[in-house]
């Protein structure tokens, strides 16, 4: 009973997490953040997900969760672990972190209507808090706490996200199911053993997969990176907002290359399924229902992609024509910041990614119909002997 609650509250944890990540980025966009409706969701959301992490460290702590499956390799029992480290820390740290900005900033903060109290400390420099010379040796000189608070809240936030989507593309929550022991396959004469239609897709399958999921892995860890930091530099000097704002298609476009780099891990474990003879028999129409998803989000994410490139490029290329030779800038918004060249890499390296991601889709799509014809072919004789 006590580790069906355990599992129970951690699938809540981490639902509740992703619905977390979503209003602060919502947040982010809004025109006033701290006055929007998602940012008071963040908040009131973020107080029972520390409740709700509370509670699961303590059932964690008394009821240990099953080991994970022995038929799995060792490295990936050791990234399911790591993974699932990192959900717990980055979490309890993204509480923490959100906490003392709260203090330090002295923003009036609600949880579900009832205001929370308001320190009345001032927002120290981290010159301060750290040390002239750590904050000198980080480059925060000139940075308040709650600004490097919320720079770390949002690098924590990139890190939860990234390991939430490893954790579920490598299967962690099969850890929790009882699965019964395969049944022995009847021995057959050699004479009578055929060889599978799909044995070949399979093996494509499995090399494909792991070549779509290590460089969009790459590429999802960079663009979240850069993503921080562009959403951290919008934070302290903001500009236009909405569906004109190239950082608002290009953080739709990272989320799905992490749907894109969790089905490519997809790839890899679904080869196991087609190599059998029967897949294509009891799958006819479904059987390859994740080649079609794979090719539809990555078209989806070629188009986000191209989208935020064009107005990146076209706002790096008003700018540059905007700006007269010779003469001292003194209006803001017709400087180049280093913002709009971080926005511009991330819509390269997502549009990269994701036209990976289609390539490989569309070539393991025409392989698949192949090997569908194939089947359909020798399945005729086969019936008619029956």
């Amino acid at each position: 009973m006590r580790s069906t609650i355990a599992r129970a509250n951690f699938v809540s944890l981490l639902v509740l997490g992703v619905l977390i990540l979503a209003l602060g980025w919502l947040a982010a966009f809004a025109e006033r953040p701290l006055s929007s409706l998602p940012f008071a969701l963040h908040v009131s959301l973020g107080v029972l997900a520390g409740a709700l992490l509370l509670a699961q460290i303590v059932l964690r702590l008394a009821v240990p969760p099953p080991a994970l499956p022995a038929r799995w390799s060792k490295g990936r029992r050791c990234c399911a672990a790591f993974c699932e480290f990192a959900i717990y820390l980055s979490l309890v740290l993204l509480v923490a972190t959100g906490a003392l900005w709260g203090y330090f900033g002295g923003a009036p903060l609600q949880v579900f209507g009832f205001p929370l109290p308001v320190s009345t400390a001032a927002d120290p420099r981290l010159a301060d808090l750290s040390g002239p010379a750590a904050a000198q040796a980080l480059g925060l000189a000139g940075v308040t706490a709650s600004e490097a608070l919320l720079m770390v809240h949002r690098l924590l936030a990139v890190i939860f996200a990234v390991s939430v989507a490893l954790y579920l593309a490598l299967g962690g929550f099969t850890r929790f199911r009882q699965e019964a022991p395969p049944p022995e396959a009847p021995r057959l004469a050699p004479a009578l053993i055929e060889p599978s239609p799909t044995q070949g897709l399979s093996s494509r399958l499995r090399l494909f997969g792991w070549l779509q999921f290590w460089p969009q892995l790459a590429i999802a860890l960079a663009s979240g990176v850069l993503l921080q930091f562009s959403t951290s530099g919008r934070a302290f000097s903001p500009s236009q907002s909405g569906y004109g704002d190239a950082i608002y298609w290009s953080f739709c476009a990272f989320l799905l290359l992490c749907a894109a780099t969790a089905l490519a891990f997809f790839y890899t474990r679904a080869a196991r399924s087609v190599a059998r003879p029967d897949y294509l028999g009891v799958r006819k129409v479904t059987a390859f229902w994740f080649l079609s998803l794979g090719l539809l989000i990555g078209l989806a994410g070629v188009v986000l992609s191209f989208v935020g490139l064009s107005l990146s490029v076209s706002l790096l290329v008003a700018k540059t024509v905007s700006q007269p030779p010779g003469i001292a800038i003194t209006d803001p918004n017709k400087i180049i910041r280093a913002l709009d060249v971080f926005i511009l890499l991330v819509n390269f390296a997502l549009l990269l990614g994701h036209f990976i991601g289609v390539a490989i889709a569309a070539w393991l799509t025409s392989e698949a119909t192949r090997t569908r014809y194939r089947f359909a072919v020798a399945t005729p004789p086969q019936e008619s002997r029956a």
